[in-house]
């Protein structure tokens, strides 16, 4: 069990963005519109606060050194206690947010729960948890400007102990994150992903996979939602977008590095994928 964790793990990547917080004073509350592209999560430094999702009447108090995300980007609020405790600030918030890689298979995000949250003390790997917070406090705490790159990284590890726990559960009745943790899978996906740009076919990937056509088809959709060339698609659009956000290649040009030989087919395959076309899709970005 402890592989097929670590090998699901292995399996997933984020992009974290911290944001240094500030000291909250009662009475105090702020919310989070649904954004489905990101990942929050709040960690309290210190003091106390209470969170809220949308819709629903439940209410959950966070205290010093818990961390909740969530994952799914559905809205929610954070907000004080009824009555302040003391004249000092409420809670002090380490903020930030997640966002998967497009090469992280939609059969493990799409089965995280609205809310995970890792309990001061409570985690499976507790020693390693605390060690994580004290390096953010450190960096939070540095009386010089905190690193923003260094912030960054730590949240993503942030969010991979949190994963990690919640795996260490859910593979236990979830088939397809059973599926997702076999050793053929995780090598078909691993070479899908060091280039998806190949002229990947679903006999190609069955002879890696080692079985028939049919059968590695019928592992794959199981495994990742998808058919085989469904998630090379997927993938191929994921490389593309990263070029449209960070380059100034043209988009003929991004067209080919993804893997399209035809701009046609890779405007339509783009647009199936997003919504959009890719040249409106780099203007948003650079709002």
């Amino acid at each position: 069990m402890t592989d097929d964790i670590l090998d699901l793990l292995d399996l997933i990547r984020v992009r974290g963005t911290a944001c240094v917080g500030e000291n909250l004073t009662w009475p105090w509350r702020f919310c989070h519109v649904s954004d489905d592209r990101l990942a929050r999560f709040q960690l309290v430094l210190s003091g106390q606060t209470w969170i809220q999702m949308e819709g629903s009447t439940d209410r959950i108090e966070l205290f010093s050194g818990d961390i909740v995300i969530i994952p799914n980007g559905k809205a929610h609020c954070y907000f004080s206690g009824n009555t302040p405790d003391s004249e000092e600030p409420s809670a002090h918030l380490f903020c930030g947010y997640f966002e998967f890689t497009e090469t992280t298979p939609s059969a493990i995000t799409t089965r995280l729960p609205d809310m995970l949250v890792e309990r001061h003390g409570h985690s499976g790997r507790a020693q390693k948890f605390e060690l994580l917070l004290q390096l953010i406090n450190a960096e939070v705490g540095k009386q010089s400007e905190p690193q923003q790159s260094v912030l960054n990284r730590l949240t993503e590890i942030l969010c991979l102990h949190a994963v990690h726990d919640w795996l260490t559960t859910a593979l236990f009745h979830d088939e397809t994150l059973k599926a997702l943790a076999s050793p053929r899978i995780k090598i078909v996906l691993d070479e899908i992903h060091s280039d998806p740009s190949a002229a990947w076919n679903v006999e190609i990937l069955a002879s890696i996979y080692g079985q028939s056509r049919t059968v590695f088809s019928e592992h794959f959709k199981l495994a990742t939602g998808l058919s085989p060339i469904s998630y090379v698609r997927q993938c191929r659009i994921g490389s593309a977008c990263k070029m449209l956000e960070s380059s100034r290649l043209p988009v003929d040009e991004v067209a080919f590095q993804s893997g399209y030989a035809d701009a046609n087919a890779f405007n339509r395959a783009f647009r199936r994928e997003t919504g959009t076309s890719p040249g409106a899709y780099r203007r948003m970005q650079r709002v």
